[in-house]
C-alpha cells in the first residue's frame, strides 16, 4: 500500500513539474499613462508679396483683397493668433542697408505730408470681418495684436482656416531705386 501511494504521489509531483510551465501566463499587459503636448503649428499658403516698382503716398491691395493668403491651423490644440510688422529697410545686393522706410503705428493717412514723410503703413483684412460690425481694414504695427479677435472666441481650432489680404500705403517720399524689404510675422499661442 505504500508503494501505491509513493506511486501515485510521485505521479502527481512529475504531473505537476510538467504542467507548471502550461499554467504559467505567456503575456503579461502594463498600462503606461502620459499626456501629450500641445503641438503649436500655423501655415501660410502665400510668403511673399512682390511689387516690383511703386509710387510715393500710394496704395496697394493684393489680389484678390481679402482672399488673398490663407491661414491654416495645423496643429492639434486651439491657437490665439497674433500679428505684427516692422520697418522696411533697403537691400542692396541682397546686403541689408542703412535707409529704411518707418512702419506708422497709427492711421496717419490723413495727415501732412510733412509730418508722415518716410513712413509706410500696412494693413490686413480678415475675410468675413466686414464692417459695420467688423473691423474691415486693421492698421499693423511694430506691437503684437490679434489677428483674429472676436466676441465668439479668439481661438482657432485645429484645422481652422482664416483668408486674409494686405493693403500698404507708401511713403509721402522717398529715394527711388532702391529695393526695400519688410516682414509680416503671424504668430501663434496656446489658447
Amino acid at each position: 500500500m505504500k508503494a501505491v501511494i509513493t506511486s501515485i504521489l510521485t505521479a502527481i509531483i512529475l504531473a505537476l513539474i510538467f504542467s507548471l510551465p502550461a499554467l504559467a501566463q505567456d503575456s503579461g499587459t502594463i498600462t503606461i499613462t502620459m499626456n501629450g503636448v500641445n503641438e503649436i503649428s500655423i501655415s501660410l499658403d502665400k510668403t511673399q508679396w512682390p511689387l516690383g516698382n511703386v509710387a510715393s503716398d500710394t496704395e496697394y491691395t493684393t489680389s484678390p483683397p481679402i482672399e488673398w493668403c490663407t491661414l491654416t491651423v495645423e496643429g492639434n490644440c486651439n491657437v490665439k493668433t497674433r500679428i505684427l510688422g516692422e520697418d522696411a529697410r533697403w537691400y542692396k545686393d541682397g546686403v541689408a542697408q542703412n535707409y529704411y522706410w518707418t512702419l506708422s503705428n497709427t492711421n496717419e493717412s490723413d495727415i501732412s505730408d510733412s509730418v508722415r514723410g518716410h513712413k509706410y503703413m500696412l494693413w490686413f483684412r480678415v475675410r468675413g470681418d466686414n464692417p459695420p460690425d467688423g473691423r474691415g481694414y486693421v492698421l499693423i504695427t511694430k506691437e503684437p495684436s490679434e489677428f483674429w479677435p472676436y466676441d465668439a472666441g479668439s481661438s482657432l481650432a485645429p484645422g481652422d482656416t482664416k483668408q486674409f489680404g494686405l493693403k500698404l500705403l507708401t511713403p509721402t517720399y522717398f529715394i527711388g531705386g532702391r529695393q526695400m524689404q519688410t516682414q509680416i510675422t503671424i504668430s501663434a499661442v496656446t489658447d
